[in-house]
């Protein structure tokens, strides 16, 4: 692809199942990819595998629940590359399942800390960043749990949050040249959505009914998601939240 030659993106949550495959897939296009986790030797470890395939990419550690340690993955991008044209906003944590009742005050901050307010802080900075050299774009990963119900309230709520986040952005900065949009995975073969699967489970069963194709995504179609929200190809898709489901939320 012509239009990313020497572009530049990042990718948190880059030491995870979605976020290392995503991270492969953009250097496979000619990205340098910026790959950030808070597990400093998880995001190397991606980077291995990218510079094993032949492409550009370096590690980052960032909790991006704090804002020091944010900022200052900003400015290493900013000193690095110079300038960011595009992110994927990937990095979040899971919820387990547990209702609105049984959530503890520190497992809800602690989700909207990471999941929503975490979003935002990186949004703030990549849109910065990208209004300065011109445009870039942003995919959040919103799950198919911002466009539907789930039974864990903190984690559907910050999902929600994120998709509110998303369409907020898009209107602001789409006549500015950056784009916002948000990839919407239901039930995944990686990352946190391995973990359910490894429970086996009546949840999961009642979980992979709900999903018309019969079977879990991989982390490949969602990566493949996140390439065309980035290309040329949806120059005119803002503030979509795009379900990449199985048919999940057709019901």
């Amino acid at each position: 692809m012509n239009d990313t030659q020497a572009k530049t993106i990042l990718i948190t949550g880059g030491g995870g199942g979605i976020g290392s495959v995503t991270a492969l897939a953009f250097a496979g296009r000619g990205y340098r990819v910026a790959v950030c986790d808070v597990r400093l030797d998880a995001a190397q470890a991606t980077v291995d595998a990218v510079r094993s395939a032949g492409g550009q990419a370096d590690a980052y550690g960032a909790d991006i629940g704090d804002a020091a340690q944010t900022a200052d993955l900003f400015a290493r991008l900013a000193a690095d590359y110079g300038r960011l044209d595009a992110a994927f906003n990937n990095a979040g944590l899971g919820g387990g399942g547990v209702p609105l009742l049984d959530i503890s005050e520190e497992d809800w901050e602690r989700n909207v800390r990471v999941n929503l307010t975490g979003t935002w802080r990186c949004m703030k900075h990549e849109v910065k960043l990208m209004l300065a050299q011109g445009g870039g774009c942003i995919v959040n990963n919103c799950s198919i749990l911002g466009i539907n119900g789930g039974a864990n309230a903190s984690y559907t709520a910050t999902k929600h949050g994120i998709a509110g986040l998303t369409k907020s952005a898009a209107i602001s900065y789409a006549a500015k040249g950056v784009r916002v949009n948000a990839v919407c995975p239901g039930l995944i073969e990686a990352g946190l959505g391995l973990n359910v699967i490894k429970r086996g489970d009546e949840a999961l069963r009642r979980f992979l009914a709900l999903h018309p194709a019969g079977r879990p995504g991989t982390a490949l179609e969602v990566a493949k998601a996140v390439l065309w929200l980035c290309s040329d190809d949806a120059s005119f898709t803002h503030g979509h939240l795009l379900a990449v489901d199985g048919g999940y939320g057709s019901h």
